[in-house]
């Protein structure tokens, strides 16, 4: 049966599934997935008939790994990545600079999501932002250059909806978590924000946190602007996905409180 409409599919660790959302947008025309989850995943695309391109918000390993095992099972599956990066997703050297830039970062959290395996560059397309997708019936994607998390970062609206990836926070037992691991460009982070408050979507499609209401992001950039502060104990869920989950708020916070000092 012919996959319709949005689809949040959960795509972290066995451990904490929900710990990264991947969107699913299909059209009449083109059927789209917007980030692909951790290597370690178990995630379940079983509801989808076919598969077009794969948007990355950026290269963060929590965010492409499944990529190898996606682009096997759909043939003419194409990737969209910001320009200049495509590199690390498809050449040795680029892979391995990749996943040893992650184990630093994220240190045990590493393996608990999986290192990433270089895809065919045939199958890469990069983007600069502002590129229209028509997913057909009046439908369409637009890309957003939305840099500060990463320097090739990149977020998705889609009618009144917004993916942004992991440059609007993220939400985990009622707390907004800032998306901030080191190194930060708490200036671009800042200004992406206000930007897609700007859009005025109706709906927030965060990659960790699911869906959302706007107002998410305006609690965010509150927090960005040090007006609201982050207590770690109170996003505690509490079993092992407690811990991961608590690992990920701890790298974020340190990258934040790096870039508030380097102020």
């Amino acid at each position: 049966m012919p996959c319709r409409g949005l689809h949040a599919v959960p795509a972290g660790p066995p451990e904490f599934p929900e710990l990264a959302t991947i969107y699913v947008v299909c059209g009449d025309k083109l059927n789209v997935m917007i980030d692909a989850g951790v290597t370690n995943s178990i995630m379940d695309s079983s509801f989808l008939d076919k598969l077009d391109l794969v948007i990355l918000t950026h290269i963060h390993i929590d965010h492409i790994g499944l990529l190898p095992e996606i682009l096997e099972r759909y043939k003419n599956a194409k990737v969209m990545v910001r320009s200049g990066f495509k590199k690390y997703l498809t050449t040795d050297d680029g892979v391995r600079r990749l996943n040893e830039s992650s184990e630093k970062v994220l240190g045990d959290l590493y393996y608990v999501y999986g290192e990433f395996t270089k895809i065919d560059p045939d199958r890469v397309i990069e983007v600069e932002g502002g590129e229209v997708i028509d997913l057909g019936d009046g439908k369409a994607l637009k890309i957003i250059y939305t840099p500060g998390h990463t320097k090739h970062h990149i977020s998705v609206i889609s009618d009144d909806i917004l993916f942004t990836g992991d440059s609007g926070g993220a939400y985990f037992n009622g707390m907004v978590i800032p998306t901030t691991p080191p190194p930060l460009d708490y200036h671009n982070y800042v200004n992406s924000l206000k930007l897609q408050i700007s859009l005025k979507p109706k709906v927030v499609g965060l990659a960790h946190g699911g869906l959302v209401s706007p107002n998410i992001l305006e609690q965010h950039l509150e927090q960005m602007l040090g007006k609201e502060s982050v207590n770690i104990n109170e996003i505690d869920i509490g079993g092992v996905g407690g811990e991961i989950l608590r690992k990920q708020v701890e790298v974020n916070l340190r990258g934040l409180n790096e870039a508030l000092g380097r102020r």
